[in-house]
């Protein structure tokens, strides 16, 4: 059976756009599946801020865990600038925690200016270390928290980036 003129060459062309099509659903799905794993992190990370998700956590120099009410970082700071977190932070001992105070480079001790990052951040809750190397007080907890909760608690804290 002989084909038509040119039905190869239709064949070859619905075949590249169903090739182009299935990318372009593909990169749409993916997007969307990144944007909806951005918000769960999101919402992971203000339950960890707040101690509805409670972290295992020490004060320096000390073995035993502090109690999961103590160990909330909403305990001492603010998170995501709102009007009552401004209007309240004066009152709390930590500086307020979201992407403006976080992500600014902040020049400590006559050093460089240097800006938190995930991983200086999760350095600091894990171990006081601030990105700048200076040793944060002492009454700032050491937070036992592994990567995908340090992700996720970085990613409440920063997702509204200015």
């Amino acid at each position: 059976m002989k084909q038509a003129p040119g039905a190869g060459r239709r064949r070859a062309t619905r075949t590249v756009i169903a090739v182009i099509v299935m990318a372009l659903l593909l990169s749409v799905a993916a997007a969307v599946w990144v944007a909806c794993r951005g918000l769960g992190a999101a919402a992971r990370g203000a339950r960890l801020f707040d101690g509805r998700e409670p972290l295992t956590a020490t004060l320096a120099g000390h073995a035993t865990p502090l109690p999961a009410q103590t160990a909330r970082c909403s305990q001492c700071h603010t998170g995501p600038v709102t009007p009552i977190a401004v209007n309240s932070w004066p009152a709390l001992p930590g500086p307020p925690l979201d992407s403006q105070h976080l992500r600014a480079p902040l020049s400590r001790r006559g050093g460089p200016p240097v800006a938190y990052d995930l991983a200086a951040f999760c350095r600091a809750v894990r171990e006081g270390i601030d990105p700048a190397h200076v040793i944060l007080p002492r009454t700032m907890p050491r937070f036992d928290i592994d990567d995908t909760r340090c992700e996720a608690l970085w990613t409440h804290l920063t997702r509204n980036t200015p």
